[in-house]
C-alpha cells in the first residue's frame, strides 16, 4: 500500500485540532492538511454536551464547522479511524485500516477521557461518564426510564449536568468529596450560599462524601458512601475530571508526564512534533479547558507554519449560570492581603481580593454585570483604587 504524504498531520479533531488546522490554512494556503479522528463526527462543541442532556439535539446543531467548510479550506478529514502507531524516526503514522501517512509536521491533539475513580462496581449498567456525542445519545436513552439520578463530582460540569437532568423532571443527588462546592473557585462563605440555593432548588447534596461502592447485581441501584451511608438511585453519572489520552506516545521517544510535555511554543522534545489541548502539559499543568484548547490550537497552528509565538498560560476564570444561579470567579481567591466586599441582600455578594494593592482575584455571586471589568482587572493586576472607581 502506498504511503500518503502530507505537510501537516493532526491527530484528534477536538477544538485544539480544528483551531490549529484553521490557523495553518491562514498562514499556508497551499500546504496539505489531514486530520485523523477516532470519532465519527467532525469537531463539535463538547462543552455543550451537559446542557444537551435535557434537549433533543441533531448532529448539525453542535458542529463547530459544517462539512462544506473543510472542503472550502481543502482540509482532509479521516473520521472513525484509530491511529495505532507513530514512527517518529520516519515521520509515519499507521491507521487501523492499514493506511500509512507520512507527515512533515505532526500535531498531537488526542484530547482526554473521563476519569472514573476506582469505585467498586463502576462497570455495572447504569454507570456513565459524558465525554462524546455518542455518550450523550446513550445516556439520554437510559435516563428516560429513570426517576432518580446521582452525579458523582460537584465541580462545574457536575453542577451543569445536575441542572440539565433536573430539567427532565428527575430527582438529582450530587456527591462531592470536598467539604464545600467549587473549592478552587470560591471561598467557603460564598460556596455556602451556592449550596443553599442548590438545596432550595431541590437538589440532594452530599458534601464531604465519597462513593465507595456501586450497589446492585448487574445494574446500579444505589451507592454506598463513606461512614457506611447508603443512597438509592436509578443511574450514576461520574463528573470527576479528565486524564490525557497518552496511549499513542507511550512506546515512542515523545516525553510525557500527566500530559505530553511541551515548551512555550507547544513543541514536544521532537523537533517536528507538537501537542495542544487536553493532551498537552504546559509548565507542569494540563488545563483541560475548551478555551485553553482553542487558544493553544491557534498558536500551535501558527508555529507549525513558522509564524512563531509563545503560549502564555491564562489566568483561570469560571462562569456558572444555571437557573437563577449566576457566579463568576477569576484569579487567586485563596491568597490575599485584603478583601473588598459588596452585598445587596442575600442574592448578591461580590468579593475583590487584593495583594499589594493589586486586584488578584474576584468572585461575583448573583449579579454579573461587572464580569468583564473584573476579569480585566485580574488579568492586568489593576490597582484596587482604579477598579473601585465608578
Amino acid at each position: 500500500m502506498d504511503i500518503k504524504k502530507v505537510d501537516y498531520l493532526i491527530i484528534g479533531n477536538g477544538i485544539a485540532g480544528l483551531a490549529a488546522a484553521e490557523e495553518i490554512r491562514k498562514n499556508d494556503d497551499r500546504g496539505t492538511i489531514t486530520i485523523v479522528s477516532n470519532e465519527p463526527y467532525c469537531t463539535y462543541y463538547r462543552v455543550k454536551l451537559t446542557e444537551c442532556l435535557c434537549k433533543e439535539v441533531e448532529d448539525e446543531d453542535i458542529l463547530v464547522k459544517k462539512e462544506e467548510w473543510y472542503k472550502e479550506k481543502n482540509i482532509e478529514v479521516i473520521l472513525n479511524k484509530i491511529v495505532e502507531e507513530i514512527d517518529v524516526n520516519n515521520n509515519i503514522i499507521k491507521i487501523d485500516d492499514g493506511r500509512k501517512v507520512q507527515y512533515g509536521k505532526l500535531l498531537l491533539a488526542t484530547g482526554s477521557r473521563p476519569f472514573i475513580p476506582p469505585v467498586a462496581g463502576k462497570y455495572k449498567r447504569g454507570v456513565f461518564a459524558l465525554r462524546t456525542f455518542n455518550d450523550l445519545r446513550y445516556i439520554q436513552n437510559y435516563f428516560s426510564n429513570c426517576k432518580k439520578i446521582t452525579i458523582i463530582g460537584g465541580g462545574l460540569l457536575g453542577l451543569e449536568a445536575a441542572w440539565s437532568i433536573k430539567q427532565l423532571g428527575k430527582e438529582v443527588d450530587i456527591i462531592e468529596h470536598s467539604t464545600y462546592l467549587l473549592g478552587r473557585q470560591l471561598d467557603e462563605e460564598i460556596s455556602r450560599k451556592l449550596e443553599q440555593k442548590l438545596r432550595n432548588t431541590g437538589f440532594n447534596l452530599y458534601l464531604d462524601s465519597a462513593a465507595e461502592e456501586i450497589l446492585g447485581e448487574d445494574v446500579a441501584t444505589g451507592i454506598k458512601l463513606n461512614e457506611d451511608r447508603k443512597i438509592s438511585t436509578d443511574a450514576i453519572l461520574f463528573s470527576s475530571g479528565i486524564r490525557s489520552n497518552l496511549d499513542l506516545v507511550r512506546d515512542t521517544n515523545i516525553e510525557f508526564n500527566r500530559g505530553i510535555l511541551v515548551d512555550k511554543y507547544l513543541k514536544t522534545n521532537i523537533d517536528n512534533i507538537y501537542a495542544a489541548g487536553d493532551v498537552a502539559e504546559v509548565e507542569g499543568v494540563v488545563l483541560g479547558l475548551w478555551t485553553a484548547g482553542n487558544e493553544q490550537g491557534k498558536i500551535v497552528g501558527g508555529n507549525m507554519t513558522g509564524n512563531m509565538k509563545e503560549y502564555i498560560s491564562p489566568t483561570p476564570f469560571t462562569t456558572l449560570r444555571i437557573g437563577d444561579i449566576s457566579l463568576f470567579s477569576a484569579g487567586n481567591v485563596k491568597e490575599f492581603d485584603k478583601v473588598y466586599e459588596h452585598k445587596d441582600g442575600e442574592n448578591i455578594h461580590h468579593k475583590v481580593f487584593v495583594t499589594n494593592g493589586k486586584v488578584t482575584g474576584v468572585i461575583l455571586f448573583g449579579e454579573l454585570s461587572k464580569m468583564i471589568k473584573a476579569k480585566k482587572a485580574v488579568m492586568e493586576g489593576m490597582d484596587i483604587e482604579k477598579y473601585l472607581e465608578k
